[in-house]
């Protein structure tokens, strides 16, 4: 009889996360809706300005995606075109006009990276404004990012640009 109680007992067990208290799991119901209709009752009115930031924030990501998407494609052309190059011995020829456009591509990559470090510490900020309900700070955090986001678009196209012309370059 105890065979069979042990295995059920760990399976139960294993329902309850760890570290709960009893009281959390004693807790009525209507306890939880309450808290939760005061969080909503304090986000309500920011909730559409949060909602329309959001969808912004989305769009400028897909944008940016593509864009990094279509880089990622010219990237691995470069390789595969010096690669060719390096076979058929012509890539000396091409060193430094292919040296001048990969300090270019640096330099905005770093451009890139600084504005990735501001996203960062803003999206820190915006997860404990969440956190502490603060949701004046939240919106306007969030509206932060999308200025950011269009800001690495100019940088992303150059990026893409450069590429074309090394790729240009190297079928030449």
């Amino acid at each position: 009889m105890i065979k069979k109680i042990i295995p059920i007992a760990l399976a139960l067990s294993m329902l309850i996360p760890v570290g709960v208290s009893a009281a959390v799991l004693t807790a009525s119901p209507a306890a939880a809706s309450t808290t939760a209709t005061e969080a909503d009752s304090a986000r309500a009115p920011f909730a559409d300005q949060i909602k329309a930031v959001r969808t912004t924030i989305k769009a400028n990501y897909n944008t940016n995606q593509a864009i990094r998407d279509e880089i990622k494609v010219k990237l691995a052309e470069v390789k595969t075109l010096i690669a060719q190059d390096k076979a058929s011995k012509t890539l000396k020829a091409k060193k430094d006009a292919l040296k001048t456009q990969r300090t270019v591509i640096k330099s905005n990559r770093t451009i890139l990276k600084a504005t990735n470090v501001t996203m960062t510490a803003d999206r820190a900020s915006i997860k404990t404004d969440k956190a502490n309900k603060d949701y004046v700070a939240l919106v306007s955090e969030l509206q932060n990012i999308p200025s950011l986001q269009t800001s690495k678009i100019p940088t992303l196209q150059k990026i893409n640009s450069k590429l074309d012309s090394i790729i240009n370059l190297l079928k030449s």
